[in-house]
């Protein structure tokens, strides 16, 4: 009972705690005390012509014709962004600290990430108003300020750049796959529920998805930033995977992971050299159309990362179709030995009996249940990609048939090959080994026979494990995309696009 009480709190917890969350996210605390006077050479300006709620700002006119926006994180104020706006005031460009509603001296009492976007596209309406209107504006945001930053950019045709540190994820599809364990059993869930109920309890209008707001930003300079090693440096991964060139990435592996600008001496300088190029005087303006048209008019300048490139394999290591066939039925009299003995030494030698009534329909569903346990081995090869591997969303999917029995799931991201040895190995495992350990326990020929059919199955994979024997633990490799087995890449080839250690 004590156990059945514990299971149902810890389920309680994880329930309540992202939705508690959620509610309170509408309610940000206000800093305190409150924020300081504007900075020298700042004016304190107020936006939004007049309508509620009261929008107001530090503004620093420009001296070379540009300007940026910059946007503060959930909870925080203009004075956290202060830092990078010095920098890029003092390179010329004019500056404008948006205040964000229900923060700072707001006198708004919810607050709302829809709301948020309006608050900016507001700025970049005053920007533009101004006597001294600049030609060219940027967007630069912290955490939920970067996020707004994309959302504001992807509606507005007058920003030309935008750069989002660390923004946090707007909608479901902005979530990488679970990291491990851990993510999969407990944060994801509970992001899912976090980001479900947010604009709910704000009485607000969902956002659309990060990635989709990256999608029409295609043809405009995008620069992301992350801090740390952990889910925020995948998160940001996942958005640049999503963004269209030109973009730019900038990690700073040994600061403190926040959602923000917690480094911000680390964020000056790449800051300055994006904007330095996209908010350059001949650069064109934004597109206003739509993606397909933005990208043949406008500058593609920005910095363009290193993975990029399409890596050459240094070499293979595979097998023939033939000698794949071969390793699969080797494997038969193998499986069979190591189930059915251990099942009648400990049940006896009763033969598997059909279900009484209608044997014929039992037959068929369970010839059924066999061809839909080959399209359940390639699921799980698909999520041990992301799981284990852990590939940005999309890089792996079904598709194509290889010949023999290689896998049909293909992913182009290179992994080191202990990770993909181990993709290979989680079919078997999990729909071979497991349930006929559990058949054999509880005494199911039914299980028995599902484990065989999956064992047999994962015999490609079985050919590709003995294809890679002797490759190091550490060499990049893929799979092949004929043959069983892998193509081997040189170290200094091997771009990794998320933490994919094991």
């Amino acid at each position: 009972m004590i156990a059945v009480a514990l299971v149902i709190l810890l389920v309680l917890f994880m329930l309540l705690r992202p939705l508690l969350a959620a509610w309170l996210y509408a309610r940000p605390r206000r800093q305190s005390p409150p924020p300081p006077a504007p900075h020298a050479g700042y004016e304190a300006v107020s936006f939004g012509g007049g309508a509620a709620p009261c929008r107001t700002g530090w503004f620093r006119p420009s001296g070379n014709g540009a300007a940026v926006i910059l946007l503060h994180n959930h909870g925080g104020d203009r004075g956290d962004v202060l830092p990078p706006a010095e920098a890029l005031a003092a390179a010329g460009y004019g500056v404008l600290l948006a205040g964000l509603h229900a923060h700072g001296e707001s006198d708004s009492p919810r607050f709302s990430r829809a709301g948020a976007v309006e608050d900016a596209l507001a700025a970049v309406t005053w920007l533009l108003r101004h006597d001294d209107a600049p030609a060219r504006i940027g967007l630069l945001g912290a955490g939920l300020g970067g996020t707004v930053a994309l959302q504001a950019a992807a509606r507005s045709k007058h920003v030309h750049a935008v750069a989002a540190a660390s923004p946090t994820p707007a909608a479901l599809d902005d979530l990488p796959p679970p990291g491990g364990v851990v993510d999969l059993l407990w944060r994801t869930p509970q992001e899912y529920l976090f980001l479900s109920a947010v604009d709910r309890f704000a009485g607000a209008a969902h956002l659309s998805p990060n990635t989709r707001a990256l999608a029409r930003l295609a043809g405009r300079p995008v620069w992301l930033g992350s801090a740390g090693r952990g889910r925020e440096q995948r998160h940001t991964r996942h958005l640049f995977a999503a963004a269209r060139r030109p973009k730019s990435l900038y990690e700073s592996p040994d600061a403190r992971p926040a959602y923000g600008l917690t480094a911000p001496d680390d964020y000056a300088v790449p800051l300055l050299d994006f904007f330095n190029q996209a908010l350059a005087p001949d650069s064109a303006p934004p597109a206003g159309r739509g993606a397909a048209d933005a990208a043949t008019d406008t500058p593609t300048t920005a910095p363009q990362p290193a993975d990029e490139k399409e890596p050459q394999p240094a070499g293979e290591r595979t097998v023939t179709p033939a000698t794949a066939m071969m390793i699969a039925f080797a494997a038969v009299p193998v499986a069979m030995l190591g189930l059915i003995a251990p099942f009648q030494l400990r049940w006896g030698l009763t033969p598997p009996r059909l279900p009484v009534g209608q044997p014929i329909v039992a037959i068929l569903g369970f010839v059924g249940l066999l061809l839909a346990g080959l399209l359940l081995r390639e699921g799980v090869h698909l999520a041990a990609y992301y799981v284990i591997g852990r590939v940005p969303r999309g890089a792996a999917r079904l598709g194509g048939t290889g010949a023999g029995l290689t896998p049909r799931v293909r992913c182009a991201v290179l992994l080191p090959a202990r990770a993909y040895r181990a993709i290979l190995l989680a079919p078997g495992v999990l729909l071979g080994v497991v349930p006929g350990i559990a058949g054999i326990v509880v005494g199911s020929w039914l299980l028995i026979i599902w484990a065989l059919w999956m064992l047999v199955a994962a015999g490609g994979d079985l050919a590709a494990l003995w294809a890679m024997r002797g490759l190091p633990a550490a060499m990049p490799v893929r799979a092949h995309p004929v043959r069983p087995g892998c193509e081997f890449f040189t170290r200094d080839e091997y771009v990794q696009n998320i933490d994919n250690r094991l």
